[in-house]
């Protein structure tokens, strides 16, 4: 799977956002904005980032020990009929 440039920059400022790494965040920006990306559409990303990151962790953190406890409880050998969902 390969991205597109655009899609690289907005996935870096994101994540830049959503760790709170100016630094990075800098260097995102000034990247996209050499990339051609709209100063608005920057914002809307640092915006929706800013928002997800405002929600509490613990929801986070209990579907992640969710997840996980399921993938443990129910291992089986994967086929067409046991779905599952795998694809497999």
């Amino acid at each position: 799977m390969s991205l597109d440039q655009r899609t690289i920059a907005l996935t870096q400022i994101s994540a830049a956002v959503a760790c709170n790494a100016l630094a990075t965040l800098r260097v995102a920006v000034t990247e996209a904005l050499a990339l051609g990306l709209a100063a608005q559409e920057i914002e809307e990303v640092i915006n929706l980032a800013k928002e997800i990151q405002q929600q509490p962790i613990s929801h986070v953190s209990h579907l992640t020990n969710q997840l996980l406890r399921e993938s443990k409880k129910h291992p089986h050998e994967h086929s067409d009929q046991c779905g599952c969902g795998c694809g497999n």
